[in-house]
């Protein structure tokens, strides 16, 4: 991936552009499987992420930036940790529909934290940030036009090129669900309810979006000029 890229916002005229360049991105170590969130630690130079518990020494190198000496921080955040536990609380309960339309609202954060990440490694500050996410609020353009921008390619190209070819289709399959569950459809008539099954399917949305997050962080974020 070489070039620039430029994101505008319709809020005046606010535009993001940089320049990218292809770097070699070392295999991803992902975190051990639990029946919780799981824990990456973050390189505070480059970005990357990995699940390897060597990582906690911060005299072991960064396998991306060969930087150490510098302490890591832990990925995923409190506020997305905090959901996660929620979400799960409410699976053992059983209440799919509470489980379906918590996952939706989970997947869409971990996207804003993306997109942010992505902005802030290639220099954007935290005002321009803000502008940006506050004007493209819109899961769809999100999605469809804000990533492609940042990335230089489609976000379902991505994820198949990661090996999560599936998720894109089925993530959007659940948010029409979900949204046809909240709100009554004059087309395709309501969705009456959220049941068993669609609460499995998005549990294992929310447990592939921790590794398709740290695979698409380490190649979009890792690979830019981070800042910090």
């Amino acid at each position: 991936m070489a070039g620039s890229f430029c994101v505008s916002a319709p809020v005046g005229t606010v535009t993001i552009c940089w320049m990218t360049s292809k770097r070699h991105t070392p295999k991803t170590v992902f975190a051990e499987t639990t029946d919780s969130a799981p824990v990456y630690w973050e390189c505070p130079v480059c970005g990357y992420l990995s699940g390897d518990p060597k990582f906690l020494d911060v005299e072991h190198p960064c396998p991306h930036c060969h930087a150490s000496g510098k302490t890591r921080r832990t990925f995923p955040t409190d506020r997305v940790r905090r959901l996660d536990e929620r979400i799960r609380a409410y699976e053992r309960q059983g209440d799919s529909e509470v489980v379906v339309i918590l996952v939706m609202a989970f997947l869409e954060a971990i996207l804003e934290d993306l997109l942010d990440r992505i902005m802030a490694g290639h220099g954007a500050d935290l005002r321009l940030r803000r502008t940006v996410m506050d004007t493209q609020r819109s899961i769809g353009v999100r999605i469809g036009k804000v990533f492609p921008t940042l990335a230089g390619e489609e976000f379902e190209d991505a994820a198949a090129e990661l090996g999560y070819r599936d998720f894109p289709k089925r993530w959007r399959q659940m948010r029409e669900a979900r949204n046809a569950f909240i709100h009554d459809s004059p087309f395709n008539g309501p969705q009456e309810t959220l049941n068993a099954q669609m609460a499995t399917d998005a549990m294992d949305l929310l447990n592939q979006a921790y590794r398709l997050f740290v695979l698409l962080n380490n190649r979009f974020v890792a690979d830019g000029v981070h800042k910090g």
